[in-house]
């Protein structure tokens, strides 16, 4: 389950940091600090806020591969069972659950969007997050809604604003389709659900407000790379581009009727373009509510259809939907296809009741429909798969059929399972096409030289072996299999790199990367495929990077102060001359104004000579040496590069004891130096120096040092996740709350409970 094509995040993306998590657990304990990730950067909460990475992490990092699969079946049975309780208690008739269930779980958007694991779970989350509702609505049940709501909130705190929306949303058409909706009923539902919705965020507390904090932080939200001003310059009511017109039409039929996978040929990508899909039986039958109820109905239904219709015609509604975030569909697929979904049930339930079907618009949906998906579309007609385009025809005309019947058989009982049957094959059949053309990972690939199990395996293991400290390894060459390159090898192949692909990158990290030229600052997608110093020899002997691996046969670091040490198959293995180890010091500075008037190599030269000081300038840097612009001018040579290295060497941490979190050492000083550290400044780092607490300064644009007098110093950092025992505390209190309302609502059953304890002939 792990794909090759379009959706080679499942390889590059999510696959190296579960193994990282797994490996973590081993080795460190409870997950804070990893320097796997890029050059260092906070992993919590590391797969404790999600129930199905327990599951996962179980195998160990050797079987995360395998892991994924288990994780994903229960996911699927999850979402299955709790959308059944769902519809049940919607007293939806037992067939209709069935089909109901089949149809939600086996979603396009579950299965296509699923593929990237992460939306998977929000399907198991927003089933659960129904039946919560439906269970504070209909009996008055108040511990299930906040449960849900934190789990929503401890996985992803971004889905707390597109979940709420949506609940709102759906809360407002069920309140106003009852049959008696009462202002005063609506006011006191509307105060539980927000009292309950805090005790929610309070439970989720712990997860939540850091992973807030760190989306909060990202280039992407609170830089300059965000997407909200290009988004919301584009006209409110500009229509969406043929293709994306055509895709949503086509996507609402099928998977993959234009294409599958990286052979998709509709608008944006197979993974974020529209996935309608759930089911035939809805685009048949969601038309039928419009001829049942009353007026007061019709109009809900159709105001709740077009509330999401609109965003599907004038994308500027769907990007506010994302908050201005992006330009895709992701979870809003899912929301569309539910309303879709759950007219349709409304219409099964009649008929489960003995009710009928509008003959006349039955017909009519049918040729509307089959129009619609054998229409010759300028541009994507060529690409249409005639072989689906033929099954897809064959299950309308069956489903129009089948329903047809109902109109004239009293004993439904047949025909109705018979219903729940051709719903289970046409969803087997598409889906089990969709994931099984897809370009995967074979189980023999998986167990050869290639891929992440390549001779870099052996190469790291030799290095290790022989070199117990501190330092960066770098590749020029990706061991992902997927058609994008990998770079996150580091966290799947167990060392330290400076590469980073991740949707929300440390900020300082991609700070110090933007002030050295090695990305662009504004280019929000190099915020995520952060390259690291991977092409920049200069700055790797900055950033501590002590090794290179090359599988070229004249590698571009072996001019560049590098020298071929050892081999491992055709990984050739060369060790960095000037190398600088993790905690290192400066006697000069430069101020950041002045740095970003450097251009070129200077820039990379001039951080061997002298840190980046933040402006305005602090006092106690007077006694250190400026770093003018003036002694950039002469030519940069390995003798210079040699003399700057060996400079930095001369004073360098003495480090006792090094881990993930925790590290601590001695220095001696003849004068008062900058300790830096190649390590991104976070405020979770706490220092102590000579046992006193030490707030760490802002150096190199992105990382962390400390101001050090002359003499003796011992120096200690310890990385605890920032306020953490705070939203402790929090969790605690919501959690304790949770459960006296439990009582309090359940102390009726509880009080019989005891009672019969105490008699045990009342048992019966």
């Amino acid at each position: 389950y792990l794909f090759k094509d379009i959706g080679s995040d499942s390889l590059n993306g999510y696959y190296p940091y579960v193994v990282n998590t797994a490996r973590y657990w081993v080795e460190e304990g409870f997950p804070r600090w990893s320097f796997a990730v890029g050059m260092g950067q906070s992993v919590f909460p590391g797969g404790f806020q999600d129930p199905y990475a327990f599951i996962i992490n179980m195998f160990g990092p050797d079987g995360v591969a395998y892991g994924i699969i288990v994780s994903d079946v229960l996911k699927y049975l999850t979402t299955a069972m709790v959308f059944f309780l769902y519809l049940r208690v919607m007293n939806t008739g037992t067939v209709t659950s069935v089909v109901g269930s089949l149809l939600f779980t086996m979603s396009g958007f579950m299965v296509v969007a699923g593929s990237w694991y992460t939306f998977s779970l929000e399907v198991v989350y927003m089933a659960f997050l129904l039946f919560a509702f439906e269970m504070l609505y209909r009996r008055n049940n108040l511990v299930l809604f906040p449960i849900a709501i934190a789990l929503i909130g401890m996985y992803v705190p971004f889905d707390v604003f597109l979940y709420g929306l949506f609940l709102i949303i759906y809360m407002l058409f069920r309140f106003f389709s009852d049959d008696e909706p009462r202002a005063g009923k609506f006011f006191i539902l509307t105060a539980k659900m927000a009292a309950l919705t805090v005790l929610g965020l309070m439970i989720s507390a712990v997860f939540f407000a850091p992973n807030l904090q760190r989306l909060i932080d990202s280039p992407r939200v609170s830089g300059n790379t965000s997407y909200f001003a290009t988004l919301m310059s584009k006209p409110i009511f500009s229509t969406a581009p043929h293709d994306h017109n055509v895709t949503a039409v086509m996507r609402a039929f099928g998977n993959d009727l234009i294409g599958n996978g990286s052979k998709f040929g509709g608008w944006y990508n197979y993974l974020e373009a529209p996935l309608f899909y759930i089911g035939l039986l809805p685009l048949l039958l969601f038309t039928q509510v419009f001829t049942m109820g009353d007026r007061r109905r019709k109009i809900l239904y159709g105001a709740f259809l077009a509330i999401y219709l609109v965003p599907v015609v004038f994308p500027f509604f769907r990007n506010a939907f994302w908050a201005f975030t992006g330009d895709y569909y992701r979870g809003f697929s899912l929301f569309f296809s539910f309303v879709l979904l759950y007219g349709t049930l409304q219409v099964l339930t009649s008929l489960e009741k003995g009710g009928r079907v509008n003959l006349f618009v039955l017909a009519g949906t049918a040729v509307v429909l089959l129009a619609l998906v054998h229409f010759p579309y300028q541009g994507i007609s060529q690409i249409i798969r005639k072989d689906l385009l033929s099954v897809v025809t064959i299950f309308l005309v069956l489903y129009a059929l089948l329903i047809l019947l109902f109109n004239f058989t009293k004993n439904r009982t047949a025909l109705k399972w018979i219903l729940a049957g051709l719903v289970f094959l046409e969803l087997a059949y598409f889906n089990g096409k969709t994931v099984r053309e897809r370009d995967s990972v074979t189980s023999t690939e998986w167990r050869q030289k290639t891929g992440y199990n390549d001779y870099t395996v052996e190469a790291v293991d030799w290095i290790r072996k022989n070199d117990g400290g501190f330092y960066r390894i770098n590749k020029d060459y990706s061991s992902g299999p997927a058609i994008h390159r990998s770079i996150n090898d580091a966290l799947v192949q167990g060392y330290y790199g400076t590469p980073c692909y991740s949707s929300f990158n440390q900020k300082y990290y991609i700070r110090f990367l933007e002030v050295t030229g090695v990305v662009a600052p504004g280019r929000e997608d190099q915020t995520r495929w952060a390259p690291g110093v991977s092409t920049r020899p200069l700055l790797q002997i900055m950033a501590s990077v002590k090794y290179n691996l090359s599988n070229k046969e004249q590698p571009f670091f072996q001019g560049s102060g590098y020298d071929p040490v050892h081999r491992e198959g055709d990984v050739k293995i060369l060790k960095n001359r000037y190398f600088l180890p993790l905690g290192y010091t400066y006697d000069r500075y430069i101020p950041i104004g002045e740095y970003k008037k450097l251009k070129g190599v200077q820039r990379d030269y001039t951080l061997l000579e002298a840190f980046i000081a933040e402006e305005p300038l602090d006092k106690k840097l007077s006694v250190l040496q400026p770093f003018t612009l003036n002694d950039t001018l002469a030519q940069i040579t390995f003798g210079r590069i040699d003399s700057a290295a060996m400079a930095r060497r001369a004073d360098t941490l003495q480090t006792d004891l090094f881990s993930e979190n925790h590290i601590s050492g001695k220095i001696s000083l003849d004068q008062p130096k900058m300790l830096f550290f190649s390590i991104p400044y976070d405020r979770g780092w706490q220092a102590r120096v000579n046992g006193k607490p030490v707030e760490p300064e802002l150096v190199n644009a992105g990382f962390m040092g400390f101001f050090l007098d002359k003499g003796d110093h011992t120096v200690e950092l310890t990385y605890r996740v920032h306020n953490l025992a705070l939203y402790g505390w929090l969790t605690v209190a919501g959690i304790l709350i949770l459960l006296a309302v439990a009582i309090v609502q359940n102390r009726a059953f509880l009080a019989e409970r005891l009672r019969t304890s105490r008699n045990p002939e009342h048992i019966s």
